[in-house]
This record gives C-alpha cells, structure tokens and sequence, in this order.
C-alpha cells in the first residue's frame, strides 16, 4: 500500500491495518533482540576471527535496519491514529 492509499480505507479496515502494522513491528523488536543476544553472545565468547567479526557486522546492521523499519512504521502508524481521531470526532 502506498504512502497515502490507507486515506480510502474505512474506519474499520484502517484498525485491521494497524493491528498488522503492530505485529509486524513487533516482528521488526524481536529481531532486534535476537541480533542483540548473538552479538552478546559471540562477544562473551570472544571475537578472534574475520568470519566472527563479519557476523557481529551483519548481525548488527540487521538489527539497525529492523530498527529503522519499526521507527519508519511508527511514524505512518501515528498519522494513521490521527485520521481515525478526527473520524469518529466527527466534522468540525
């Protein structure tokens, strides 16, 4: 959907679509931890390898990344609460 299409939507798709925007980042939080207990855990253990550098990178920049999608789902959610608001207020 693109970045203003959810406007055409009824009130009641439009909670569907935030109910599925919240799993996914939830999803997005949950990778983020994860990246984070395997880049603890590989730094507890000891970081002596390219190939063990190479994964706390990867392992890191997917944690950034997964970050940056949830804060960029977080800012369209909030404008999505917005319109539902003036919605159900009503005209002005």
């Amino acid at each position: 959907m693109g970045d203003e299409d959810w406007r055409a939507l009824d009130d009641e798709a439009l909670g569907r679509r935030l109910i599925e925007r919240w799993l996914f980042r939830g999803l997005m939080l949950g990778i983020v931890l994860l990246a984070a207990i395997i880049v603890s855990w590989l730094a507890s253990r000891g970081i002596h390898t390219v190939a063990d550098w190479i994964t706390v990178i990867v392992f890191l920049l997917l944690a950034l990344a997964a970050a940056a999608v949830g804060f960029v789902m977080r800012l369209q959610d909030l404008r999505i609460h917005r319109e539902l608001r003036s919605r159900r207020r009503g005209p002005p």
